[in-house]
């Protein structure tokens, strides 16, 4: 059988993108995941993986063409029997052999198409929010005592923490976990969690950390950092930016204390990381300085509620106040 090998969307504002460089060739036999080519977008370089194993019958892209999304770049020959993996979006369709790539095709202003989307994404969910402020003098506590314990490479980072605690939090909320699609919800067996990543051009990718659920805490960390060096640097694969489940947004770093973000459709939960800072708190009775964050959560309606959103932001908190279970 014969299928198109597509140009991916990577993004919901993604329109098109440059093909940088083929890693294969007419004549290859190519397995399910391997990559296959090099595609630029508006804001990084990408590995792109194959979904399918098969023998490559012709490339119909050229190195430096612009090419739409679910334009196709090359002709596979598959076994018709082989299971269709799709990575959260559809990346194939029949052959429609009479197809021409364009030479190029106009591309949008990046917030144009970012606004687009977002809207999009806020007319057709019907967003919740909630926000809860979090203790985190236990946590800052830990934290300085581990890290003291490590070497300086191995140090761990707050914000991979704070993912972690999110991720364990998942496994007993799995309906914030997910797509939804063609009117119903697909929950996840895998944890990939999307982070919120400013490139230096002032644009944001939202790559995934994959399987987050299989990692130990110090697995996590190290996966966390080379995320976000390989998007401010390149080499991502598009499957770390197709396949997350939920997405989680840290602008603590830029000194707000709060953000109430748009779900990534097809996810349908988002977590917002704010500001850690001191501020007074009353414990037992008892006035002093401690250590802060607010949570917030902008969930799907069509899947969850305000009871729900609040119990796992509830378990986000347990995981936070007892570290040592991270």
């Amino acid at each position: 059988m014969k299928y198109n090998f597509t140009m991916p969307s990577l993004g919901a504002d993604m329109n098109e993108g440059k093909l940088m460089k083929w890693k294969i060739k007419v004549g290859d036999q190519v397995k399910r995941g391997q990559v296959v080519a090099q595609i630029e977008t508006t804001k990084s370089v990408v590995d792109i993986e194959s979904f399918r194993t098969g023998t490559v019958l012709e490339l119909l892209a050229k190195e430096g063409d612009v090419v739409a999304v679910n334009h196709p770049l090359a002709i596979f020959e598959i076994d018709e029997s082989q299971e269709i993996l799709t990575a959260g979006l559809k990346v194939d369709r029949p052959l429609v052999e009479s197809e021409k790539i364009p030479a190029s095709f106009t591309g949008i202003n990046l917030r144009e198409a970012i606004s687009k989307a977002m809207t999009k994404s806020k007319q057709e969910i019907p967003h919740y929010y909630l926000k809860r402020r979090v203790l985190l003098d236990n946590f800052m506590n830990w934290l300085d005592e581990k890290n003291s314990l490590l070497p300086v490479e191995n140090r761990l980072l707050i914000p991979a923490v704070l993912h972690r605690a999110i991720c364990l939090a998942l496994e007993k909320h799995p309906e914030m976990n997910g797509h939804y699609r063609d009117g119903k919800f697909v929950p996840s067996s895998d944890v990939n969690v999307g982070t919120a990543i400013a490139l230096k051009d002032g644009a944001v990718m939202v790559p995934a950390v994959l399987q987050a659920q299989k990692m130990t805490l110090a697995e996590f960390n190290h996966a966390y950092q080379d995320l976000v060096v390989r998007t401010r640097e390149g080499g991502l694969k598009n499957s770390e930016l197709t396949d997350g489940t939920l997405t989680v947004t840290n602008i603590g770093d830029l000194g707000s204390d709060e953000v109430y973000g748009i779900i990534f459709p097809p996810q349908v939960a988002m977590v917002g990381l704010g500001r850690i800072r001191k501020e007074a708190i009353i414990v037992d009775g008892q006035m002093r300085a401690g250590f802060v964050i607010d949570l917030t959560l902008s969930a799907d309606h069509r899947v969850s509620d305000g009871l729900l959103g609040a119990k796992f932001l509830n378990e986000i908190d347990r995981k936070l106040n007892n570290p040592s279970t991270l």
